[in-house]
């Protein structure tokens, strides 16, 4: 029997990537691939040192995981790893990291197909 709701996510990730994203290179040291990425956001409360709650905002992008390959081999994200992306025909780099005790990425549904990855602007760098 066919699982309709993983079919239901598959469809969403397609969806996203076909009509509500935009070309970005994912980079791991020299490597880099291109992929489709929708945009998103999240915060995060974090308490600092001090005991002061600080909430932070983290630039997302939603990359379909199967499209994450570097050297043709499947990867995650890993925290360092930059998306490059090119508004205004400048570039602009946002570091993968996490905040307090989060991973650097989640996965948007149960079936694992589209990654919700969580960055920080780095800012608008001359090359790659």
């Amino acid at each position: 029997m066919t699982n309709m709701l993983e079919q239901g996510s598959q469809w969403l990730s397609d969806q996203i990537d076909h009509y509500a994203a935009s070309s970005v290179l994912y980079r791991r040291g020299s490597l880099t691939v291109p992929v489709q990425a929708g945009k998103g956001r999240s915060t995060f409360e974090i308490t600092d040192r001090s005991g002061i709650l600080i909430e932070i905002e983290s630039r997302d992008f939603l990359i379909s995981a199967g499209n994450l390959l570097l050297d043709d081999m499947p990867i995650l994200p890993e925290v360092g790893d930059r998306i490059i992306e090119t508004i205004g025909g400048k570039l602009h780099a946002y570091e993968i990291c996490n905040f307090g005790a989060e991973q650097p990425y989640r996965f948007c549904d149960p079936y694992r197909y589209k990654l919700r990855i969580h960055t920080r602007y780095i800012g608008v760098i001359v090359s790659l």
